[in-house]
């Protein structure tokens, strides 16, 4: 049987526009680090690696989606942030390191500002 929730969040997804459905990918990828600390710190490894493994999942999701043409620096500058904290995240992951972790999710965080102030002057 088809959870309605999960029918809510898919529809939600694919109404949204391009630049609302970036910052529901930082969104997910931001909880799922989060929780990825949660789990670090209650040596909950499974759901460690499954919440990174996430996150890695929409950085390189994002990486791909770049357009360097007409992006220009800018897209540039992006795909050096989302290659930092790919390589930051496999760091992590092996040492369990929670700082970095935490570092990535402020990268993330003042990303998604970046997006949503683009957003709401659109």
């Amino acid at each position: 049987m088809t959870n309605p929730y999960d029918v809510y969040i898919k529809t939600d997804i694919e109404t949204a526009s391009p630049l609302k459905q970036i910052i529901m990918l930082y969104d997910k990828a931001i909880v799922s680090l989060k929780q990825a600390v949660e789990d670090i710190e209650n040596n909950r490894i499974k759901s460690k690696v499954e919440n990174i493994q996430k996150a890695t999942d929409i950085i390189l999701a994002l990486e791909s989606a770049l357009d360097l043409e007409k992006g220009g620096e800018i897209a540039q500058n992006l795909k050096d942030l989302y290659n930092f904290a790919y390589n930051k995240l496999l760091e992590a992951h092996a040492k369990n390191d929670v700082n970095l972790i935490n570092d990535i999710i402020e990268i993330l965080e003042t990303l998604r500002s970046a997006w949503e102030e683009i957003e709401s002057k659109s």
